[in-house]
């Protein structure tokens, strides 16, 4: 689900009141001459504790509860969560079952052919070169009974233990002869299924790599349906840049962790990493510089507690992953975390 469009969408259709409504806030008084509303908190009685502007941003400030433990501006959908007591997936979930939208909604689908057309051409002018992913959508759980349940020794020798294989239902297809890896959303449905080569060494003419399933990567953030417990009473995540750190992370007794699929992260990713309200501890690969995490924290909201691991100490090999060995990771939790912002 993208935030923004979904806060447009509460916006033009006007479903503010009716949300304030089904998390209970009450005295909802609309302001007209400078276009925001009061009400109260659900639990509370004072009529102006909340304030929320009338604008497709739909920022929200409470005045007597802290809604997020970081510091940054807040809107409708943290006010949701935080009444409802709901992690940013499952307040989002309420929000588009309120409104009687799917969460998997595609906001694309509701605009006229001659706008897309429209919107094509200035993307082009613009030379906008990142191609639009198109939203999650669930496939059916029987897909899953297409492949052999089988845990393999590769991925056991790449350090994630049987169990673990088992815990993220890896498999095997005899078709394509390759490791299945289910993709799941942050809300647990099946939307993709990943192939990794059967072989260690992988011929030129073949990929590592391919999506049996095909899934809108840059929507996901690996692991999190699972792991999202574990990073709210833990207060802080590990980001690392592929399925196999989530599972190596979780052989190794860590379990606050996810996979962005890459040192790219689209901004789907960054909203949902920030919308946990925890400390975000970047674990990217070796060969990923300073000066590129710099840029990657400029695209996060003030306010957000940022963070990286380096490999000061140089005891990573070329392209590794700080995950790969477990006394290396351990080196590297204890010694070499520093703060980006």
């Amino acid at each position: 689900m993208d935030v923004k469009e979904l806060k447009n969408y509460i916006y033009e259709n006007r479903y503010v009141e009716q949300i304030l409504e089904s998390i209970g806030c009450h005295h909802i008084k609309y302001h007209a001459s400078n276009d925001y509303w009061t009400c109260a908190n659900a639990t509370g009685d004072n009529n102006g504790a909340v304030v929320l502007y009338n604008s497709e941003y739909l920022m929200c400030q409470n005045y007597t509860r802290q809604m997020v433990k970081t510091n940054r501006k807040t809107d409708i959908i943290d006010l949701v969560c935080y009444t409802k007591d709901l992690t940013f997936p499952k307040g989002l979930q309420f929000i588009c079952d309120e409104i009687g939208m799917s969460y998997y909604h595609d906001f694309e689908e509701d605009i006229p052919e001659s706008f897309k057309i429209l919107k094509m051409i200035d993307d082009m002018c613009s030379n906008t070169s990142i191609e639009k992913e198109k939203p999650l959508k669930p496939i059916n759980e029987n897909v899953l009974s297409y492949y052999k349940g089988y845990v393999n020794d590769l991925f056991c020798e790449d350090n994630i233990d049987y169990s673990t294989q088992k815990e993220f239902e890896i498999g095997f297809d005899e078709e394509s002869n390759r490791y299945t890896i289910p993709i799941r959303s942050e809300l647990g449905d099946l939307v993709g299924i990943k192939g990794r080569y059967f072989y260690r060494e992988v011929p030129d003419s073949e990929n590592k790599y391919i999506y049996l399933e095909p899934c809108a990567k840059s929507k996901i953030i690996y692991g999190l349906y699972k792991t999202i417990d574990y990073i709210k009473s833990s207060g802080k995540i590990y980001v690392g840049e592929s399925e196999k750190f989530t599972h190596q992370l979780w052989s190794y007794g860590y379990r606050n962790s996810g996979g962005t699929g890459g040192k790219e992260l689209s901004q789907c990713q960054i909203d949902m990493l920030v919308r946990l309200g925890i400390d975000i501890i970047l674990c990217f690969d070796k060969d990923v510089t300073k000066e590129e995490l710099e840029k990657l924290a400029d695209r996060f909201p003030d306010g957000v507690p940022l963070f990286y691991m380096f490999d000061e100490d140089n005891i990573l090999g070329d392209h590794e992953s700080p995950s790969d060995k477990p006394t290396k990771w351990q080196y590297m939790v204890e010694h070499n975390i520093y703060k980006l912002r």
